[in-house]
């Protein structure tokens, strides 16, 4: 497979990145005000779903430190799991976006609005927060600062978690996968004309497109995500399938992925875990992740597909021995 470098955001943005590599502050009065939304629409943990709330998040009053892991690269319109380990038990969390992290002045025009909390449904001392990214993402470097507190009791000191966002294909359809460690896990999509979008088969006849993949053949970028997409009314409609493989452990003992596919107004997300070696699987291959279907859009062709015959496994070396 071949590394492709995807542009992060339009050049407002870099400027802004820029800026920031330098130690030199970015004028808020150069970009729009954002609300935290605008980067993460939803937000879950223990499968409780949290709010957004305006203004500022609560401040730290002496509650539980924590831990937070996660992965340091995002996409837009993905998702991120991220893991909370507290120095005592906690059954609500916070998450705020910190303006300043990326040069802006938190409160004024240009700052990030806004946090989310969650309750969860009972006390405890670790929790997996999940995250979905908007498809449109207005910054390429973010912080992420999240804390713990008990219901009755004080909030506790914010830790942060770096994120640099990678730039993906949007449209009709968009299938992306996440996951934790570096591994290799592949996202494999059959459209309903029965062409499957893989590492070795990027780009279908109905305009899907596999335009990231990561740690191919444990050659680690540390991405640890994938995309596929269709642009906007060229997804045929029918039956799709998402399918995720585990390539290659790359030496771990465990990975837990998630899924999320987008399907015009509907989202749906699908997590798992998997160990073992891996299987070096190509075209067919993979766990089934679930099906659906799409009622608008070109209809379906029959044609001979111009997927290459099960060589997956020797490209993936070949690019990448």
């Amino acid at each position: 497979m071949t590394k492709t470098t995807f542009a992060l955001v339009a050049s407002a943005a870099i400027v802004l990145g820029s800026c920031q590599r330098a130690g030199l502050p970015a004028s808020p009065s150069s970009l729009s005000s954002l609300r935290v939304e605008d980067l993460v629409t939803a937000l879950t943990a223990n499968n409780s779903q949290g709010g957004s709330k305006p203004g500022l998040a609560p401040a730290s009053s002496g509650g539980p430190a924590i831990n937070v892991t996660g992965n340091q690269t995002v996409i837009n319109g993905g998702t991120l799991p991220v893991t909370i380990s507290g120095g005592g038990p906690f059954d609500v969390v916070y998450m705020y976006v910190n303006a300043r992290s990326v040069g802006l002045a938190n409160g004024s025009p240009g700052g990030v609005d806004g946090y989310y909390e969650v309750h969860l449904p009972f006390s405890q001392t670790s929790a997996t927060v999940l995250l979905s990214f908007s498809q449109t993402l207005p910054l390429p470097q973010f912080q992420m600062l999240f804390a713990v507190s008990s219901s009755s009791g004080p909030v506790g000191p914010f830790a942060a978690l770096e994120t640099t966002a990678i730039t993906v294909g949007t449209g009709d359809i968009q299938v992306s996968l996440s996951w934790d460690v570096d591994s290799d896990v592949d996202l494999h999509v059959v459209d309903p004309n029965g062409e499957e979008i893989y590492y070795a088969h990027r780009q279908s006849a109905s305009n899907g497109t596999l335009d990231l993949d990561s740690n191919a053949a444990c050659d680690l970028d540390h991405k640890r995500n994938e995309n596929v997409t269709w642009p906007t009314g060229r997804a045929p409609r029918g039956t799709y399938t998402v399918r995720v493989d585990y390539w290659n452990n790359c030496q771990v003992a465990q990975t837990n992925y998630t899924v999320r596919i987008i399907n015009g107004s509907d989202a749906q997300i699908v997590t798992g875990s998997f160990t073992g070696a891996g299987d070096e699987g190509g075209r067919g291959s993979g766990r089934l992740i679930g099906t659906f279907t799409r009622q608008t859009g070109p209809a379906p062709q029959s044609s001979s597909l111009i997927e290459a015959t099960d060589l997956g496994t020797s490209l993936k070396r070949k690019a990448r021995p």
